[in-house]
């Protein structure tokens, strides 16, 4: 409710003094003389004098003008400013709560979109090897929800001992060597963290009777477990999976999504990461005995197998993906031809021709 007063008004530029009213209102200090209608706001008023009387009272807008009132009216000043005082430091307060949270946001983007990929490589270096292996199994029981696991215990009683073998004389870090073959008409192969290794049935079909190859593949996925490329990777991911589960109240299924939709594509290994994995390959299949070259066989082969389908094929879609490792990097001739350049004489294949077609054949005859 306004509250009204009579007092008199100098407006600081005549010399005389005229009759006015004083309005009180939610919205400001309203001033009406004869001549004209002045507005105060509240925040710019300031009593000049207080007497036992009356009040003087000035605005910072108006510095020569001087509005003299009831000393009743000083109650009503405070009341009315206090008011408008007590809103607007409400806006404040609120304003102030919304920048707080917007920069508190961008701090947290920052960390886990910047600061956690930074810091992805000294984490998983300081990661205890049991934690990340444990990660591992915990990832590839995921994949396993999407692809199914296809290869029999018989083909991987075969294939495990021979791999563990490379792993041990290529210095991986793990003893043991968890291999996977799961279905999908995709040839691919991919690093799980803590000595976790999948490959595809589709990669099996594509190297066909080229035991080497399979090998030199394998080869190149133990580079990235001995680099802990897949735990780097896991960290990575890790910012985006920590920000949905906030977004989705924690419920677990946020961090699942991520963790095996990061997998499935291959983990996003960088240039520089895959050019380590091919000097790892070329290291450790020299050292068991093998053909570092075979690794140029598999990249011609996959290459082949993807590029001959029919593109209005549906039915064979999925066998046309490039694999990551190949996809994201445009020079595959130059790491063929690099391969082939590791060529070397070797000895006898771990497998017997009788047991590579255990395992090459171990997903044809399964139930799926």
């Amino acid at each position: 409710m306004a509250r009204r007063f009579e007092g008199r008004f100098f407006d600081g530029e005549s010399a005389s003094t005229t009759p006015a009213v004083a309005i009180f209102e939610t919205g400001g200090l309203f001033i009406e003389t004869p001549a004209r209608q002045f507005a105060w706001p509240y925040r710019e008023i300031a009593v000049l004098d207080s007497q036992a009387t009356e009040c003087r009272l000035g605005a910072r807008s108006a510095p020569d003008a001087v509005l003299v009132l009831p000393a009743a009216a000083r109650d009503a000043l405070a009341e009315y400013a206090k008011d408008h005082h007590g809103r607007h430091a409400g806006a404040r307060r609120l304003g102030a709560a919304v920048a707080v949270m917007i920069a508190t946001a961008a701090l947290i983007t920052a960390i886990l979109f910047v600061g956690v990929p930074a810091a992805s490589g000294p984490l998983a270096q300081a990661t205890p090897k049991g934690f990340e292996q444990r990660i591992g199994a915990n990832m590839a029981a995921q994949i396993q929800t999407v692809f199914r696991r296809c290869a029999s215990d018989a083909s991987l009683d075969l294939l495990t001992p021979v791999i563990e073998e490379m792993a041990a004389t290529g210095d991986v870090g793990f003893e043991t060597i968890r291999i996977n073959i799961v279905r999908t008409s995709a040839p691919n192969a991919f690093a799980l963290p803590g000595g976790q290794v999948m490959a595809t049935s589709g990669l099996l079909d594509a190297l066909g009777d080229d035991q080497e190859a399979f090998l030199a593949v394998m080869a190149h996925e133990l580079g990235h477990v001995r680099n802990r490329d897949g735990l780097r990777a896991f960290y990575r991911n890790a910012g985006l999976g920590l920000l949905l589960e906030i977004v989705t109240g924690g419920s677990g299924l946020a961090q699942q999504a991520v963790l095996i939709a990061g997998q499935l594509t291959q983990l996003r290994h960088t240039r520089t990461q895959e050019a380590a994995a091919d000097e790892a390959a070329y290291e450790i299949m020299a050292r068991a005995g093998l053909d570092p070259a075979a690794l140029a066989r598999a990249f011609v082969a996959i290459t082949a197998s993807v590029g001959e389908d029919d593109e209005n094929d549906d039915e064979n879609a999925d066998k046309r993906k490039m694999p990551n490792w190949l996809k994201t990097h445009p020079d595959t001739d130059e790491r063929i031809a690099a391969a082939k350049a590791r060529a070397a004489s070797t000895g006898d294949l771990p497998l017997r021709a009788s047991d590579w077609a255990i395992v090459r054949d171990a997903c044809r005859h399964d139930d799926g």
